[in-house]
């Protein structure tokens, strides 16, 4: 009888160590990581919106999109599709008056990279003086 409930106790305790690495290598699989970058100072009346409008235009996406071939590296049917994954995975936050930009992927290259491309593509559009900086280096 004592040999039983050994059993059933080693049984039990290796169910749930099984069930514990499973449930951790499902959550290594999800997880996605975010790289984030200070952009400078809000000003007054800075419009977060309007500046991820300006940061993501159709122009640095395209590039975006080409240059890391988004297309194949997340599955999506076509460069709209990737775009639109592009626009959600990038964030602007305001927090105590300072503009922050990040993005987030599974890849950890790929999130550092894409993030990396926006922003310098928004500073070459900047100092060619087609954008003005909404928030102040």
């Amino acid at each position: 009888m004592l040999s039983i409930v050994a059993l059933l106790l080693v049984a039990l305790v290796g169910g749930a160590g099984a069930f514990w690495a499973y449930k951790k290598y499902k959550q290594k699989q999800n997880r996605e990581f975010r790289y984030e970058g200070t952009m400078g100072t809000a000003k007054e009346n800075f419009d977060a919106s309007q500046f991820k409008a300006n940061i993501l235009d159709d122009a640095t996406m395209d590039a975006t999109v080409e240059k890391h071939q988004l297309v194949s590296v997340w599955g999506v049917a076509d460069s709209a599709a990737a775009k639109a994954r592009l626009q959600e995975k990038f964030l602007i936050k305001v927090s105590d008056g300072v503009v922050k930009v990040s993005f987030q992927d599974k890849d950890k290259e790929l999130a550092k990279s894409v993030l990396e491309t926006v922003v310098n593509l928004y500073y070459k559009k900047v100092n060619a003086g087609r954008l003005s900086v909404p928030p102040s280096r």
